[in-house]
C-alpha cells in the first residue's frame, strides 16, 4: 500500500513540476518574443512563407512571394498562435531531450526552434543530452544564415539565446 501511495505522489509531483516548468518557460519565452519577434498585424513575406503576428505562418497562404494573402491578426490572437506553436515544438522536442533542462534552457531552445523549426532544434539534442556545452555553443551559433547569407539579426539572436541558455 505504501508503495502505491508513494507512486501516486511521485506522479502528482511530476505533473506539478512539468506544469510549473511549462508555465515558467512560457513566461520567459513571452518576454523573449517581444525582443526578437516583432508584431505585424498584416501579412509580410518572411524568406520562405507569408507570416504575420509574431512570425507565424498565415493560414491558407501559399509559399509564393507574389501571392500576398489578405486579412489581419490581433496581438492577442498572434500571441495565442505563437504560444500554440511553442507548445507543439515543446511536445516534439521533449521526446529527444533526455537531460533535465531548467526554464531558461527550455526557453532558449524553444526560441531557437520557433525561429528555425523544430527539425533544426532536434539537431542539438545529442550535444544537449551529453552536456557538451562547448560543442553545443558552436553548433547553436552556426544557425546565422538567411537566404544563404550571414544575417546580423540572427547572430544577435543566437548570442542572446545562448546567454539565456547559460543563465
Amino acid at each position: 500500500m505504501a508503495s502505491k501511495i508513494n507512486y501516486v505522489w511521485w506522479i502528482i509531483g511530476a505533473l506539478l513540476l512539468t506544469s510549473f516548468t511549462m508555465v515558467t518557460y512560457k513566461s520567459i519565452l513571452q518576454q523573449f518574443f517581444f525582443t526578437w519577434e516583432g508584431f505585424s498585424a498584416t501579412p509580410y513575406w518572411d524568406y520562405k512563407q507569408w507570416s504575420w503576428g509574431y512570425g507565424t505562418k498565415v493560414p491558407g497562404s501559399v509559399n509564393d512571394p507574389n501571392i500576398k494573402p489578405g486579412g489581419t491578426i490581433t496581438r492577442d490572437k498572434a500571441m495565442a498562435d505563437a504560444l500554440n506553436h511553442v507548445q507543439v515544438d515543446y511536445d516534439y522536442l521533449k521526446k529527444f531531450i533526455t537531460r533535465p533542462l531548467n526554464a531558461n534552457q527550455w526557453s532558449a531552445l524553444l526560441s531557437f526552434s520557433y525561429n528555425l523549426g523544430s527539425g533544426n532544434a532536434d539537431n542539438l539534442a545529442y550535444n544537449i543530452n551529453t552536456y557538451q556545452n562547448e560543442l553545443l555553443e558552436d553548433q547553436w551559433k552556426k544557425y546565422i544564415y538567411a537566404g544563404g547569407e550571414i544575417n546580423q539579426g540572427l547572430i544577435d539572436r543566437r548570442n542572446a539565446e545562448w546567454e539565456l541558455w547559460q543563465a
